[in-house]
């Protein structure tokens, strides 16, 4: 499978330094640390999507799967 190469520039030393070490006591590479990374990221509605839904929401936030977002910000601060 063909995939696109991204270039990140101007990482601060800091937060390069924090996610090498982070992938390294995950025991992968750097780059599949970001991947996964984007892709938890990239999981959740952005703000604007979210306020959208909400404002279109019939009968408020019932529909919203609330505790779905609760456990994953959960899983993500316990996890990394």
């Amino acid at each position: 499978m063909l995939m696109a190469t991204l270039q990140v520039k101007r990482v601060p030393d800091d937060l390069y330094d924090a996610a090498k070490a982070r992938a390294a006591s995950e025991g992968i590479s750097l780059s599949e640390y970001v991947i996964r990374t984007i892709e938890r990221h990239l999981s959740f509605p952005s703000r604007r999507e979210w306020l959208e839904e909400v404002a279109t929401a019939r009968g408020g936030l019932t529909h919203i799967d609330t505790r779905k977002y609760l456990d994953d910000a959960k899983d993500e601060i316990e996890n990394g």
